[in-house]
């Protein structure tokens, strides 16, 4: 793989091997939860709605019945992450007070195996929902806190955010055996 140079979201250079090395793959929605995700309230023009119910593809690395995380297309960082509900709402704060907590909890959760896969120090968390109106919360590996803008790392390939995934889905599946 070419060594191509890459601005992260410090303006510096970033590799696209060193993006490759920070690592995931794609997840497939379960038969199961698509059929849970059919009985939500959804929004045919939506694309994350349209992600929810695996009519459109993304590097997945995390659902339940009501959640889904997946890879923003448009990275940050290496690892950037994006939760959203399954059920449509336009803005965080259209959601039911109940659900607004259950996805506070999955965020809380994603966090730590977000920041262990991509060996970053922190995780900045971002929630405007001006690119797509469905509510969605950015979870960003960081290790300053110049870093959450949206200069981000472009060309990255299908085989790289599916490294990235899978890295973060280890780091999950680590999570969920300590417990």
């Amino acid at each position: 793989m070419p060594d191509e140079k890459h601005h992260g979201s410090t303006g510096s250079p970033i590799s696209r091997r060193s993006f490759v090395a920070a690592g995931g793959m794609g997840l497939v929605l379960s038969q199961e939860l698509i059929a849970q995700a059919s009985d939500v309230k959804q929004d045919e023009n939506c694309p994350f709605c349209r992600i929810s119910v695996g009519k459109l593809s993304a590097f997945k690395v995390w659902e339940d019945k009501h959640f889904l995380a997946f890879l923003d297309h448009k990275p940050i960082t290496p690892g950037h992450t994006l939760l959203i509900p399954k059920e449509h709402y336009p803005y965080l704060f259209d959601m039911p007070e109940r659900r607004y907590g259950e996805m506070m909890t999955r965020l809380r959760r994603l966090a730590a195996p977000v920041r262990t896969a991509m060996s970053s120090k922190r995780v900045g968390v971002i929630v405007e929902g001006f690119g797509v109106d469905h509510c969605h919360v950015h979870i960003v590996p960081i290790n300053g806190g110049d870093e959450l803008t949206r200069r981000g790392v472009a060309g990255v390939t299908d085989d790289e955010f599916a490294l990235v995934a899978k890295k973060i889905r280890a780091a999950i599946g680590a999570l969920r055996a300590d417990r």
